[in-house]
């Protein structure tokens, strides 16, 4: 005839799961009635421990609730970590050198200014291209210059990462269980110094693991890539003097577009000045007023003076 099961024993297993698994075994054995060495039985044998994790949320990726290890942190304003190319990003005059900001801050809407400023730049980008040009014609014919540097890379594998967080999960059992002893002694006896220097390694190599298995070291380990291979394109000062006479002529091109625009420029303002003139001459001969320049006894046909009280 099969053995009876006892009704503590159900009862002590809904108490600890109650309490999240905080309680003792003292303290579960006084609740229901038994001795400490009789629930530490019930609980082995019944597998409170993997009833109780399979009642907790499965852990999420990345930060958990209540945590506050970012707190404070973040990216600051302006950041670039993200950036790629750098095509699309926002840019601020903040951003920007001090040189550099002082030049935008000081454009006005004077075209002439302006025309004549971008002219001075382009004729310093002309001269530095000929410059360059002049050093590499002077170098040796045989010299080699790097281009660029191209990478192949491959992800870095996540088996050791997998191992690490699996031995965390190992030994915080571990840990669990020793707790579990600890605290539940015969008599209420003291832990042993076996048990507390046992219990002292055991966190020591936890917290090291959860540093090594955290969220920004794991970040860190799935986006590391090793280089497979690496290929240094080079070349010769020839073709770097045909890319600089290319570009020095594209330069050259625009100094000579911006020279065209300042003289059509000139011409317009030659030719509004002249429709002025004709425009305050015929308003003094409406009014049968005539501006006189008291040095020349000429006719003013330049001052913008005359009285627009005219009834015309």
């Amino acid at each position: 005839m099969a053995r009876e099961r006892s009704p503590a024993r159900d009862e002590a297993r809904r108490v600890w799961l109650e309490s999240g698994g905080t309680m003792t075994a003292r303290q579960v054995a006084e609740s229901v009635g038994t001795t400490p060495a009789q629930v530490r039985k019930w609980k082995s044998a019944d597998g409170w421990q993997a009833a109780l994790d399979a009642q907790k949320p499965p852990r999420k990726r990345g930060g958990q609730p209540g945590n506050k290890n970012a707190a404070g942190a973040g990216a600051p304003t302006g950041n670039r970590n993200a950036e790629t190319h750098g095509a699309y990003t926002a840019v601020r005059l903040d951003d920007l050198q001090p040189e550099q900001r002082a030049y935008i801050e000081g454009l006005t809407l004077d075209t002439e200014t302006n025309m004549l400023e971008e002219l001075k730049q382009l004729l310093a980008k002309e001269i530095d291209l000929q410059n360059k040009i002049a050093a590499l014609e002077a170098a040796e014919p045989d010299s080699l210059y790097i281009d660029r540097v191209v990478e192949m890379r491959t992800p870095k594998g996540q088996e050791r990462l997998k191992q690490q967080r699996e031995k965390l999960e190992a030994l915080q059992r571990e840990e669990d269980s020793l707790l579990w002893d600890m605290d539940s002694g015969e008599g209420g006896k003291p832990p042993t110094r076996q048990q507390e220097k046992k219990l002292e390694r055991l966190q020591r190599e936890i917290a090291a693991l959860q540093d090594t298995t955290g969220d920004r070291a794991r970040e860190l380990e799935e986006s590391a890539y090793n280089v497979t291979m690496q290929t240094v394109i080079k070349a010769s000062a020839f073709d770097r003097t045909m890319k600089l006479e290319a570009e020095l002529n594209k330069i050259h091109g625009r100094v000579i577009k911006l020279l065209d625009s300042i003289k059509a420029y000139e011409l317009e303002c030659r030719r509004v000045r002249l429709e002025e003139r004709k425009y305050n001459l015929a308003k003094q001969k409406l009014s049968g007023a005539f501006e006189v320049n008291p040095e020349t006894g000429e006719i003013d046909d330049e001052s913008d003076d005359i009285s627009d009280d005219l009834d015309v």
